[in-house]
């Protein structure tokens, strides 16, 4: 049950979180610099060693799919991505036995350019497809990314703190 419990205070974390960057945006992070705060919740519950493979599938999602509600893309879009990056980190976070801030911020820029490109290469097969040019594109993946790294140890560090279970091992 306090599975349960922390995952759904993740979700509201990050709706809260949301909520505020959706309504700031324009003061917070100007374009190209919007960071992608729904992905370093993910990333943090995909490395951390206390969260099973399920529940931290299941929150990915949930948190993806009210970043698609918030950005108004097509349901789904997001969600997939989510899942995706939540599978990837977890895979990197086994694989790997890196822990720590640049670690976080390593991760959280890689895979926010590769997860923002895949999601540039799914809209380019919806409706309205990609209306932006490479080097726009480019520069906005990159940029993102390095918003999102900024952001990572942040919300990192509120996913260890609103979630005991996904705390660090000490080494």
């Amino acid at each position: 049950m306090r599975s349960a419990r922390g995952s759904i205070i993740i979700v509201l974390v990050a709706f809260a979180i949301l909520l505020f960057q959706s309504v700031f945006s324009r003061l917070l992070a100007p374009y190209p610099f919007s960071p992608y705060v729904g992905l370093p919740f993910v990333f943090a519950l995909a490395t951390a060693p206390g969260i099973r493979l399920l529940r931290g599938a299941l929150t990915a999602f949930a948190i993806g799919y009210l970043y698609d509600f918030f950005t108004g893309n097509p349901l789904g879009l997001h969600t997939f991505v989510f899942v995706v990056g939540y599978f990837t980190a977890w895979l990197l976070g086994y694989l790997l036995s890196f822990r720590g801030i640049i670690f976080e911020m390593v991760l959280s820029f890689v895979l926010t350019v590769l997860l923002g490109g895949l999601l540039e290469l799914i809209r380019g097969f919806t409706p309205g497809g990609i209306a932006r040019s490479g080097g726009t594109l480019t520069l906005a993946l990159f940029a993102s990314a390095f918003a999102t790294a900024l952001l990572a140890p942040i919300l990192f560090a509120l996913v260890r703190w609103v979630d005991p279970e996904s705390e660090r091992t000490p080494s």
